[in-house]
């Protein structure tokens, strides 16, 4: 089995930290690509504008990865750049982390509080909700306040703002769960089950599940919905 990742661009050393962070939550033997979005800037995009200035590239690396011989393809990141586009062109799986790791809280919990960059990301994010129809279960919008980049090298105050605002989130709005949207926090920084200790409710990791989710639709031979999504050729 082969699954592309589509990539942010990253120096050298913060791509390889995000290589080894999907290597350890893909199953043993699925090999796994990458693709580097020209103009994706990672950690940048973050607004509607970089999301409709990101999907051209995305979209072609779809079609590339098909034409290749892989069984699905995943985006990187938790705002799920290019995933509803690249559907349309074609017709192995392209998974969304973001979609996939709020649809598994929504299947835990009836309230549940995301934590994100900034302010940024809490507007795309509330968009999305809306669109994925989980708007009623996302009860919470909280933020680290810093850029993802510098993150990794932030760790312990990373770790403390996050449990802060995720015990208020749990305090003042009833979150019964915590879903960080956002792999420069969970898993490049922190981990999912050391937050959960300390916060005293679930947190999770949209990373693995995202993959694993990737791994079951390939092996079950899924396509795209051309209802759903009708197919584009692009000329």
């Amino acid at each position: 089995m082969k699954i592309m990742v589509l990539m942010n661009e990253y120096t050298p050393e913060a791509l390889q930290l995000r290589k080894d962070a999907v290597a350890a939550s893909t199953s043993q033997g699925v090999e796994i690509g990458y693709s580097v979005i020209e103009g994706s800037g990672g950690g940048k995009a973050v607004t509607d504008l970089h999301r409709a200035m990101v999907v051209p590239a995305a979209g072609r690396a779809a079609i590339a990865a098909e034409a290749a011989g892989y069984d699905a393809i995943v985006a990187w990141g938790t705002l799920d750049l290019g995933v509803e586009e690249g559907r349309h062109l074609v017709d192995i799986p392209i998974i969304g982390p973001g979609r996939v790791a709020a649809n598994i809280a929504a299947t835990l919990c009836q309230r549940f509080a995301v934590i994100a960059y900034s302010t940024k990301q809490i507007v795309m994010f509330r968009k999305a909700m809306r669109g994925w129809g989980l708007e009623a279960w996302a009860v919470d919008y909280r933020h680290v306040d810093m850029p993802p980049l510098d993150i990794p090298g932030r760790a312990a105050e990373v770790r403390a703002t996050f449990v802060a605002e995720a015990k208020a989130a749990v305090r003042d709005h009833g979150a019964e769960l915590i879903l960080p949207l956002g792999y420069s926090i969970v898993p490049l920084t922190l981990r999912a089950a050391d937050l959960s200790d300390d916060i005293g409710v679930p947190v999770i990791d949209p990373l693995p599940l995202t993959m694993r989710v990737a791994e079951a639709l390939a092996a079950s031979g899924f396509r795209n919905s051309r209802v759903a999504y009708p197919r584009v050729v692009l000329t």
